[in-house]
Order: C-alpha cells, then sequence, then structure tokens
C-alpha cells in the first residue's frame, strides 16, 4: 500500500508573502514545532514560528507540513522494465536480461513509462532526485517535469567519453562511474576528475553483489567471464586483494563529493574508509533484498558516524520509486532505527548526497518554500513520525 498525500504543496518563486499553518511543522526530521506556521516570500522560507499567526494564513489542517521527499539513486529510464524480469535467478543472469529487454523495448518505450514515472514521484511527494541514466534519455523529461536534482550520465567499460556536465540550481547535469567492476580504473579516475572541476557530485555503484567482491578480489569468477563475453577487457585493470570500497578508495573516487550506492558487501575496515573520506552515501533496500536477499548494515553505518541518504533504484528491481515506501520497508527491517533517523535518510540525508542542501531536506530559513502536507494528526513527536515510516 502506497501512502499517498492529500495535498502536494510546491511553492516556486512566489512573488508575494504567505503564511502557511498546521497542526504540526517539521523544521527537519529532529525538530517538529505542534501549532506552527512557515513565513514565505519571494519563494524563500523567512522564518519558521509557533503558534497561530495574527494575519491571514493558508491553514492545510491538524497534519504535518514537511521537507520534500528525495530519492536520491534510481534509475528512470528503466521505468518500462517493471514486472519484466525474475528476481531469483542470480545477479548475473538478471543484468543480462535487462540488458536484452531494455534493447528490445527501444528508447520511445523507454520514455514514455520515464515520464510515467516522473508524474507518480511527484504525486508521492518526491521533489529531488538523482537520476542515473546510461542512454542518456532522461534529461529533458526531468527538466520539463519540474523536478529538481542531479542526472549522472553513466559510463563503463574502458573508453574516456567527451561529456556535457553542467551546473545548475534547478537539474544540474554530471557523471558516473557504474561501478569498480564495469568501469577501468582510467575510465573512473577520469570521470571523478570531471565532475570535481564542475563542483558537481560524481556517483558510482560500490560493494553491491558477490560477484563484484569476487571479481575486485582476483579478476576471477563469473563476472571475470560475463566482461569477456561482452567484449571488455580488464586485463590491465589494477585491482585484487581487495574489497571494492578499498579499491575505489585507493584510486581516488572517494571523498565528500561522491556518492557511493548499495554498499551491501562491507566490512568494518570498508565503513571506517566511508567515513573518514567523508563519502555520501545511499542504500536501496527494497532493491537489494529483491536481487540479493541481503540488507546493508544501516545500524552500523550510523554508528560509525555516515548519514546514508535513500534510493529506491529502478522499477526493474523494486514494485515502485516511493521514498514514502522505501522508509516503511527500513523501519519494517530496521526495528532498532530512530524513526527520526529513517525520515532524516529520506530528506535532509538526500539532499545532502545530491548537493542540494541548501534548497531543500529542511524547512529552515534560506530554503526554497517547497514543502509536502502529509494528512496525519499526531498525539506527539514520537507517534506523528512512527506514523509517517509505517504507512499508518
Amino acid at each position: 500500500m502506497t501512502l499517498n498525500f492529500k495535498n502536494l504543496i510546491c511553492i516556486k518563486d512566489c512573488n508575494k508573502r504567505e503564511l502557511h499553518r498546521a497542526g504540526w511543522i517539521m523544521k527537519d526530521a529532529f525538530t517538529l514545532i505542534e501549532n506552527g506556521y512557515l513565513e514565505i516570500e519571494n519563494g524563500i522560507i523567512c522564518d519558521v514560528h509557533k503558534g497561530r499567526p495574527k494575519e491571514k494564513s493558508i491553514d492545510h489542517g491538524p497534519g504535518v507540513l514537511m521537507p520534500p521527499l528525495v530519492n536520491a539513486h534510481l534509475h528512470l529510464e528503466l521505468s518500462a522494465l517493471k514486472n519484466h524480469l525474475p528476481f531469483n535467478r542470480g545477479f548475473k543472469p538478471w543484468v543480462k536480461m535487462l540488458l536484452e529487454k531494455r534493447e528490445a523495448l527501444g528508447k520511445e518505450k523507454l520514455m514514455k513509462q520515464a515520464r510515467v514515472s516522473v508524474q507518480d514521484l511527484l504525486q508521492s511527494g518526491t521533489l529531488y532526485v538523482g537520476d542515473i541514466s546510461t542512454l542518456g534519455i532522461t534529461g529533458d523529461i526531468i527538466k520539463d517535469s519540474g523536478l529538481t536534482g542531479v542526472i549522472f550520465h553513466e559510463f563503463l567499460g574502458s573508453d574516456i567519453p567527451a561529456v556535457f556536465t553542467r551546473k545548475n540550481e534547478s537539474v544540474s547535469f554530471s557523471v558516473a562511474g557504474h561501478a569498480p567492476h564495469t568501469s577501468s580504473p582510467q575510465l573512473l579516475k577520469a570521470l571523478k576528475k570531471i565532475a570535481t572541476s564542475k563542483q558537481l557530485p560524481f556517483s558510482i555503484h560500490v560493494a553491491e553483489s558477490d560477484d563484484e567482491s569476487e571479481f575486485i578480489h582476483g579478476k576471477k569468477g563469473s563476472w571475470a567471464d560475463f566482461l569477456t563475453a561482452r567484449g571488455i577487457d580488464f586485463s590491465s585493470w589494477d585491482i585484487g586483494s581487495k574489497t571494492p570500497v578499498s579499491y575505489v578508495y585507493d584510486i581516488g573516487l572517494l571523498d565528500s563529493s561522491t556518492l557511493a550506492v548499495h554498499l551491501l558487501n562491507v566490512n568494518e575496515k570498508d565503513m571506517d574508509i566511508l567515513a573518514r573520506s567523508k563519502t555520501k552515501t545511499c542504500v536501496c533496500p527494497r532493491s537489494n533484498w529483491n536481487l540479493h536477499k541481503k540488507l546493508p548494515d544501516i545500524e552500523t553505518m550510523i554508528q560509525k558516524g555516515i548519514q546514508p541518504a535513500l534510493g529506491t533504484d529502478s522499477l526493474a528491481s523494486c514494485d515502485s520509486l516511493n521514498v514514502l515506501d522505501e522508509m516503511v520497508f527500513v523501519q519494517k527491517h530496521y526495528p532498532n532505527l530512530d524513526p527520526c533517523t529513517i525520515v532524516a535518510m529520506g530528506t535532509i540525508n538526500g539532499a545532502r548526497a545530491l548537493g542540494v542542501e541548501h534548497m531543500t531536506g529542511t524547512l529552515s530559513k534560506g530554503k526554497k518554500a517547497q514543502f509536502l502536507y502529509l494528512p496525519l494528526a499526531g498525539l506527539n513527536k514520537k507517534n506523528l513520525l512512527q506514523r509517517i515510516i509505517s504507512n499508518d
């Protein structure tokens, strides 16, 4: 079941002063104000107040005004593959079928379904995304929809491409290396350099599968056979006797402007590397469970000071792109996590991961006047947050 919003409020470039009141204001995941209101002018939050405004205001009801949701990792161009791929045959067969079916569908069908998914995102309260596109077909779709975030053009193999990047207040265009087991170290370092030169985030899938870990450790296994069959020569790749995280760290990819996604196969040393390098992280638990029957160790990440964002991956590996659905799954499978932490993963952590925390992630002074109204009446802060993450 998907939790829906009564009203999705998205105010941009408002040229007048407005006051928006609700039973609760979620300033951030850890700060809820009962009976409060937002003061807005010229599309920016001027202040957050407690109490009822004396001036004319827009009263949304007893529920909660909260920051927009952030889906920090998704593949919109794979939306047409929903229910087309089985999850029970292993990761490599899934990848092989994905590539075949994506090719068979063609760009027109892929783009058509991506547009549908964009509308689903907006209706479920997601206004910010980190989209991965191998084919480069989602840029205009996202830009025209009103979504904000980063579009990562993804590359794999060994050839270093000529790429287009642009930093923008609404939609930025950056680059991503697919993964350490599909992209040469030379390509990954070149892509990271391109993103850094434009002050853009760089994204990469890391430690997602057993096949990846086996290949990085010794250039062998079923993934080595798969790359060979696809004509990718990895003989010169300087890998071996390492974990995927330690490998990408050693070649200079991990720092505060890199977004490492999945992190399913990581040990304590890997987490120390991620924490020390201040690498941004994103987990996609539903996708991981469907494809690998494993879950990332979110609790230890948080203990290490890592603040993971939430992503849904694609409809090829998950049944929705709704961040609320991801929160519900996390609450069910990680019952020891504080509800505040789970909400932060889908809001401010995602904003930081994409480098848009100056615009969104919290309802605080100076942020864009974009917010959601959720028609839940909580008796107290704990009850309200619990209802949000349990779809109650």
